[in-house]
């Protein structure tokens, strides 16, 4: 029963850290905190706050023999919806930090990087299903207030920054000033 009780703990603990992951991603891509250099450390601390939910959900509910999850689960091997949602919200858990340190190694270049990283959103798309398709307490009002809540945080986050508040302004360039051939002609004579 502990184990049971662990799962759905570190469930919600996970769900949550990684709403607030994608939505200070999007603020830090929108530039919506200056110096961004700050923040990066909280977004990297949420990530790896959640990847340990994730991993304690995992692992406690594979010690559960009610809730019947294997390692064949893990990779899509289960008849259950939600489970198999559940295995991707996953790997691509795992592969959005792996992501990053291919970048720091410069394996991958910035554009590539980028492109990864927005699977987040697929991440964070894909636990909710997951956990309104698995979730033993996905009825609870608790449940419905955290995903009505996230979901309310993400969109808001997104139109930000997909409207355009969030792009920084238009670099001006300094008007040239040109001088006609024959003007310099004259100065030089």
């Amino acid at each position: 029963m502990i184990a049971w009780d662990i799962a759905r703990a570190s469930a919600f603990v996970a769900f949550a850290c990684y709403t607030l992951v994608v939505a200070w991603g999007i603020g830090l891509s929108g530039r919506f905190w200056r110096p961004p250099a700050a923040q990066l450390g909280f977004h990297r601390f949420l990530s790896s706050l959640g990847l340990v939910a994730v991993g304690t959900h995992v692992v406690s509910l594979m010690l559960d023999h009610y809730a019947r999850v294997s390692l064949g689960s893990l990779v899509g091997g289960d008849p259950r919806p939600g489970v198999t949602v559940g295995a991707m919200a996953l790997w691509l858990t795992v592969a959005l930090p792996l992501s990053f340190r291919l970048k720091q190694a410069r394996w991958i270049g910035h554009r590539a990087w980028r492109s990864l990283h927005y699977f987040g959103y697929a991440v964070w798309m894909l636990a909710l299903v997951h956990g309104v398709l698995s979730g033993t307490d996905s009825r609870s009002p608790f449940a419905i207030a955290l995903y009505a809540l996230s979901a309310s945080l993400i969109a808001s986050a997104a139109s930000y920054r997909w409207a355009g508040a969030g792009q920084p302004p238009p670099r001006r360039i300094p008007p040239r000033i040109v001088i006609p051939v024959e003007a310099r002609s004259e100065e030089h004579s």
